[in-house]
């Protein structure tokens, strides 16, 4: 069983995700909300991460590969 992922990093490359939600002093919802993440990188989400922690700008826009 893997570590829980902190809301806070992106569970795909764990760098910090810049998530509004995790903020409290965040004025308005998270940049993923008004962003299409495509579905393929949506499904490289790991089960445990899911609905949990939001991934980075960089890991959405696909600019990240994952590593084999």
């Amino acid at each position: 069983m893997s570590a829980p992922v902190p809301p806070s990093r992106c569970p795909l490359c764990g760098q910090p995700n810049q998530c509004a939600q995790c903020d409290p002093s965040a004025a308005q919802p998270c940049w993923c909300f008004s962003t299409r993440i495509p579905r393929q990188i949506r499904a490289g989400i790991p089960q445990e991460a899911r609905d949990k922690a939001c991934i980075c700008a960089r890991c959405a826009d696909g600019s990240t590969a994952p590593e084999h």
